[in-house]
């Protein structure tokens, strides 16, 4: 009845609105409005009253206490909501969310209780002996000797409250420019470096370089093409006429018929290596043409061409027959044409029936078979007096290929590089370490050889293996992206302590052999474990064998290394070193960052320090 009677107010309202106008027909569109509204809200509100209905298993409102209505549960308290034991439930996104999330916390309490029962059980049942304390005292004095880590601290002072709540990006921000400030106020730039940006600055005005050596035309060389200045203009002041290398670190704006028409002349006047980088463009049938023309005047002991994709294997064959007599070092980067021809041409022309001698092969990314591998081992014995081999990116390359190529080697191998070979296995460590007879491998780079175990690189630096050599007393190492499983403390420890041994000669025994001891001359100088498994007691290791050799060390994405172990490190090395890889290291804090011991020293550079809040702790 009420409401026909607001109806028909409302309808003569409207009547008289229409006749007045104005703002009294604005007021009558808001009764009007506000009406139905209230109409609407009384059809669709449902107070929320208590029921006997099933509980639904996937939300519960006291752990929730969340309603679907906004006045919530009919006068009650959130007291009361927090304890009091619902039947009927609503279910809801943040209403489940807040139950998975009580539920998680219930179930590790329960854990921490359970192993707070055990932990008292194995004590005695609760009971405690007078001596506990200091028995517990005594293990931990036992792992402090056995991992001196520990025992590190450092020297940033502890933290307050205003210092705890400061930011913490602020804070880094701060150190990334006091170190940018060290450098450009302790990195004056020589007179050298001073004489080379003026020369590149106007280089367009220079029309020869003179009697200039080989490596200040690669500063230069470095430094047009930083600069955008490479061109050939600058190609042909670079390679005048006399010069004894010509090495450019980018071909890309140089000509092949230039190239040709240089090598013309320079190969006569007394080249004696040629590096050329990003050769696509340049070297091809002309360039190798011109260089065998002037073969016979001709004293190249050095080749390296890189990305040559115009160069073909039938060239390539031509030109190291054509250059056998004097070459000496060989080395082919990305070259898509190179095969079988390059390879056969190496094993005819560097034999022991030829006067070749070559010390130095390097290959990169040459797709060759298998068959043409292993005819380079077996067939001849070009590689009888290698000194570095390096094969990266072969897809053919395995353990057969290795142990034939190795098995001529007459131990004088000092470098070896098998980085980024997915089919070579510890069967490969093995061939290597029986080719070192003569102890001379200073040298070792495994990267991304992923089928590595940390069996076969334990074996690999053992001492005292019946029928092996000792183990390689290497000078740089590279382990980085392996396995990380593979790459452990125990196969840090033992390649360290390999490096850092003394050397005797044993009458009895040909070769050299090893005698227990560490000598202050040896150790590791270039070290690259970054993706593994190693922790603080490798650095440990490190510190105690390589103290005074150490100048490089790469643990990037090595997310067992605290603070503890880095800070011991830099604190036990020598000034020497220099440089520190920690990519991807969250872990570290500024415990590290801005407490180890040469912090307010310029000589060591951190490189990748993770700009992130430095709360998060490594277990040893």
């Amino acid at each position: 009845k009420k409401d026909k009677t607001s109806h028909r107010n409302m309808s003569s309202d409207e009547g008289n609105d229409g006749e007045i106008g104005g703002p009294q027909a604005l007021r009558s569109m808001r009764r009007r409005n506000r009406a139905v509204a209230e109409r609407e809200a009384s059809r669709l509100a449902r107070p929320e009253q208590r029921s006997g209905s099933a509980v639904l298993g996937h939300a519960s409102r006291s752990k929730s206490a969340v309603t679907s209505t906004p006045f919530g549960w009919m006068m009650k308290s959130k007291t009361k909501i927090a304890s009091a034991t619902v039947d009927e439930e609503w279910c809801g996104p943040f209403s489940v969310a807040r139950q998975m999330i009580a539920a998680r916390e219930d179930a590790k309490k329960k854990r921490e209780e359970e192993q707070q029962e055990r932990e008292e059980e194995e004590n005695g049942g609760g009971e405690r002996h007078p001596l506990d304390e200091i028995m517990t005292e005594v293990d931990l004095e036992k792992k402090r000797k056995a991992n001196p880590s520990m025992t590190w601290k450092g020297r940033r002072p502890a933290e307050n409250e205003s210092t705890r709540t400061k930011n913490y990006y602020v804070k880094r921000q701060k150190r990334f420019i006091r170190e940018a400030d060290d450098r450009m106020t302790g990195n004056v730039p020589t007179l050298f470096r001073i004489c080379v940006d003026v020369l590149v600055e106007h280089f367009d005005s220079v029309e020869a370089l003179g009697n200039v050596d080989s490596s200040i035309r690669r500063s230069i060389c470095e430094s047009l093409v930083a600069s955008g200045k490479m061109n050939g203009a600058a190609f042909d002041a670079l390679a005048e006429s006399g010069v004894e290398s010509l090495e450019l670190v980018d071909c890309a704006e140089v000509t092949q018929d230039q190239l040709a028409t240089s090598l013309e002349s320079l190969v006569p006047a007394g080249l004696r290596a040629l590096i050329l980088n990003h050769s696509g463009r340049c070297f091809g049938p002309k360039a190798v043409n011109a260089i065998i023309s002037c073969a016979d005047v001709s004293s190249l002991f050095a080749i390296s061409i890189g990305g040559a994709y115009l160069l073909t294997d039938t060239d390539a064959s031509a030109l190291i027959k054509a250059t056998a007599r004097t070459l000496s070092s060989i080395e082919f980067r990305a070259s898509p044409l190179l095969g079988k021809g390059l390879l056969d041409s190496i094993s005819t022309n560097f034999s022991s029936s030829c006067s070749g001698t070559l010390m130095e092969l390097a290959l990169e990314d040459i797709n060759v078979s298998k068959e043409s591998l292993l005819a380079l081992g077996s067939s001849t014995d070009a590689l009888r007096n290698l000194k570095s081999l390096s094969l990266r990116q072969i897809g053919a390359l395995d353990d057969e290929v290795m142990a034939s190529l190795l098995g001529p080697i007459e131990g004088s191998l000092e470098g070896i590089d098998l980085s980024d070979n997915v089919l070579v296995t510890d069967e490969s460590l093995s061939c290597i370490r029986r080719c070192n007879k003569d102890g001379q491998l200073r040298a070792l780079r495994l990267s991304g050889l992923k089928s590595l175990t940390a069996v076969g690189l334990e074996a690999f630096f053992t001492h005292n293996i019946p029928g092996l050599p000792n183990p390689p007393m290497l000078r740089k190492l590279d382990l980085s992206s392996c396995e990380a499983s593979a790459v452990t403390d125990v196969v840090l420890d033992l390649a360290a302590t390999a490096s850092s041994m003394k050397k005797q000669r044993d009458s009895k025994v040909s070769g050299p052999t090893v005698s227990m001891g560490v000598s202050t001359m040896g150790g590791l100088v270039f070290v690259n474990i970054s993706g593994s498994a190693v922790t603080d007691t490798g650095m440990e290791s490190l510190a105690a064998t390589s103290f005074s050799s150490l100048l490089e060390l790469d643990v990037s994405f090595c997310s067992q290394i605290s603070d503890k172990g880095l800070g011991y490190l830099v604190s036990k090395v020598h000034d020497g070193f220099s440089k520190l890889h920690v990519w991807g290291c969250a872990q570290l804090t500024d415990e590290f960052h801005d407490g180890h011991s040469r912090v307010d020293e310029r000589g060591l550079e951190i490189v990748g320090v993770w700009m992130k809040n430095g709360t998060v702790r490594s277990v040893r």
